[in-house]
């Protein structure tokens, strides 16, 4: 009596501690940390046998149990992040199998990746000159085209990778680089009569320089270089959206220069080429968010990125007015400010995965760079005419297009 009921116990302890069976229609055994299917089994091919009171086996050859489904792991290339508790769902654990699935899509990976910018500077026109009627004086007016400097779209690039840490985390490195141009000519109005010429706005007004009665020259060049490494990290994750925070340090590097040629009138008359350049240097801690809303199975998904990073640096820049024809420099100033400038750089747009556990990204957005106070051409210029260069500052931007490709492993 006392052996028959030890057997009992044993045999019920066996029941509940041995995984179950289901039948094809099961939900997905998520507990287990992959998706299993169980067929219903023809009694007449396999014969389910206790061994002993701790082990229950299928009789069957394995290529018998593939083909009527029993026990079988689904590909590595299904996701497993089922929205439940098992290992392989939205918690921060790893694959109880590295067979069973894939990671989960919000998985932090091995990666690299390039992006090709497409921006335009904002906020970074220079207001050079004017057709006007009369070489100035009493009597000088407007008359015509007002010559701005401005910038249009060109190309740039970044470029970077990370290092996968958990699930949950990951190193992040990238450096950009962007640099764009502009060249102008502004020639001088037709009048009946004559009297047409061109006024500069650059020219420090101490200088003896009138109007030009030429073309009148100008390029304008802006370029920056980022460098950004640090921390990124699941900050809460769902079945189908994701949000990530990242911490770090960054390097930025800003220039611009500008240059206005012209054949002018007046006391110092001659070729007189005025000139500027200003130079950024300077670094920080940045912080960001970005974030990821998939769009159902079909591989596209939504996405934004947000960053901030106060930069400590220093702006040095140099304004020359000097008559090339005689070789006289005719205005110079030199100036530098120690200053904090902030870059925040956002970015939204729609992404495409692909490949065995999505290991392809690809992604298209628009993207926008602005820093503030910052030195800009504009007010530099306006402080070394005015001889004052206090509150010189005045935010510049970058804007355009972004696409994206990553390879993850």
């Amino acid at each position: 009596m006392r052996y028959s009921f030890l057997v009992a116990a044993l045999s019920i302890a066996t029941l509940l501690t041995c995984p179950s069976i289901e039948k094809v229609g099961a939900q997905p055994n998520s507990a287990m940390g992959a998706n299993f299917w169980l067929a219903e089994a023809d009694s007449s091919d396999e014969q389910i046998t206790s061994n002993s009171a701790n082990f229950v086996s299928v009789q069957d050859d394995s290529s018998s149990i593939a083909q009527r489904g029993f026990a079988q792991p689904a590909s590595c290339d299904v996701c497993c992040d089922l929205g439940g508790s098992g290992c392989c769902d939205t918690c921060c654990d790893t694959c109880c199998d590295p067979c069973c699935c894939c990671p989960p899509w919000w998985a932090h990976r091995n990666s690299v990746f390039g992006e090709y910018l497409y921006l335009q500077p904002a906020d970074a026109d220079v207001t050079h000159a004017q057709q006007q009627n009369g070489i100035g004086g009493a009597g000088t007016v407007p008359f015509g085209q007002i010559g701005v400097a401005s910038l249009d779209y060109e190309p740039g690039f970044r470029a970077g990778g990370s290092l996968c840490l958990s699930n949950c985390s990951s190193l992040f490195g990238s450096y950009t680089y962007f640099e764009s141009s502009e060249y102008d000519t502004l020639l001088p109005p037709v009048i009946p009569g004559g009297g047409g010429a061109v006024g500069s706005f650059v020219h420090h007004p101490g200088a003896s320089i009138t109007a030009s009665v030429g073309p009148m020259n100008s390029a304008y060049d802006i370029d920056f270089q980022l460098a950004e490494f640090g921390i990124r990290r699941v900050w809460r994750s769902g079945a189908s959206q994701v949000i990530n925070w990242s911490v770090g340090g960054r390097y930025g590097h800003l220039e611009q220069d500008f240059l206005q040629s012209g054949v002018f009138s007046g006391g110092s008359a001659g070729q007189i080429d005025t000139r500027t350049e200003i130079d950024f240097d300077g670094g920080g801690l940045i912080f960001g968010l970005d974030g990821e809303r998939r769009c159902g199975c079909s591989g596209l998904s939504l996405y934004g990125k947000i960053n901030v990073s106060p930069m400590t640096g220093r702006f040095h820049a140099d304004y020359s007015m000097q008559n090339v024809s005689t070789e006289v420099l005719l205005a110079l100033a030199d100036w530098q400010d120690d200053r904090i400038t902030t870059l925040l750089d956002y970015e939204a747009g729609l992404a495409f995965t692909c490949g065995n556990c999505d290991c392809f990204r690809i992604s298209a957005g628009y993207t926008v760079y602005q820093w503030f106070n910052a030195v800009t051409t504009d007010s530099f210029i306006n402080g070394v005419k005015a001889d004052n260069y206090e509150d010189i500052s005045g935010p510049l931007s970058f804007s355009g297009l972004v696409t994206r490709a990553e390879f993850r492993w």
